[in-house]
């Protein structure tokens, strides 16, 4: 009798461990092959998500937010609906009263710049890894490379955030460029120094010519122009003399300027101006916010 008991035990087990997962605990990825429209590329995604986490959101304006990812053509099934798009996943951590309760992974599906599909960690329903996550190789890390902080940033802020990978194209793209007009820069001055060698005997027999008192040094100047408000404003930044220089006409007005590879912050007295040399992006901070955007110039026009 205790034998049949526990192969009945057994029997049971077994059959209880095949019972399928319902869809609403685990939605699943629509691996069908046949034609899908995905939509309109979102190319305005973090202002789509901001506005709809400020509808959606009991305390938006306290919660945190962390871009998982970039969008990306996703299909889903979920609930016995069909869900394509482009897929973006946050995770965001809100209040509760006083206390925040602990990062949440968020998934959105955007079809034609509009959130049809929201689904979150909820204790019900549980967002796979791989829902938020394509494996790239390139995103890898040693343990001992991870960055001590990560950025937090609000909701009312999402709009202004950039994200980058270590093969982002449009920031290669704009490497390349600066990499070719510091190229340009150099060779150009080569050209002027070999001219200068060239004329130097004629230069020196100009026995009445006036010499200045101070030489302009233009090496390794960066020529930036940034429009602000409609008003097209120049400066000129030097990375191995550490300056930063506003030119208006025939005036200049020195900057104190502190920079890294995706950053250049000058101050004066109560302005400051801050540029990411990775987008262009720039703002004027005084008594108000300026929004803009910069350009490299290649040395001057005339």
């Amino acid at each position: 009798m205790k034998i049949y008991s526990f192969f009945l035990f057994l029997i049971l087990l077994s059959s209880c461990s095949k019972i399928p997962v319902p869809s609403t605990i685990a939605p699943s990825e629509n691996t069908n092959v046949q034609p899908v429209s995905f939509g309109e590329e979102p190319t305005n995604y973090q202002n789509i998500l901001k506005n709809y986490l400020i509808m959606n959101l009991k305390n938006y304006k306290t919660a945190k937010v962390e871009f998982s990812n970039l969008p990306s053509k996703f299909s889903i099934d979920h609930l016995g609906n069909n869900y394509s798009g482009y897929r973006v996943c946050l995770s965001i951590n809100e209040t509760r009263g006083e206390y925040y309760t602990g990062y949440k992974n968020h998934f959105f599906m955007i079809y034609n710049n509009k959130v049809n599909l929201h689904l979150y960690d909820s204790g019900l329903l549980t967002i796979p890894f791989s829902y938020c996550v394509s494996r790239n190789i390139n995103n890898e890390y040693f343990i001992d490379d991870i960055p001590e902080q990560i950025e937090e940033i609000s909701v009312d802020s999402m709009d202004s955030i950039e994200l980058t990978q270590k093969e982002n194209t449009n920031f290669q793209k704009l490497k390349n460029k600066f990499d070719k007009l510091r190229q340009e820069n150099i060779e150009l001055k080569k050209l002027n120094k070999d001219n200068s060698k060239t004329n130097e005997k004629n230069v020196n027999d100009l026995a009445k010519m006036d010499v200045p008192s101070e030489a302009y040094d233009d090496r390794d100047n960066i020529y930036i122009s940034c429009i602000f408000d409609k008003i097209s404003t120049t400066y000129i930044f030097n990375a191995s003399e550490e300056s930063f220089k506003l030119i208006n006409k025939l005036d200049v007005v020195t900057y104190e300027v502190s920079f890294n590879d995706a950053y250049i912050v000058a101050t004066n007295e109560a302005l400051e101006l801050t540029i990411n040399r990775v987008t262009g992006k720039a703002a004027l901070q005084g008594s108000i916010i300026n929004k803009g955007m910069c350009n490299l110039a290649d040395k001057t026009k005339f």
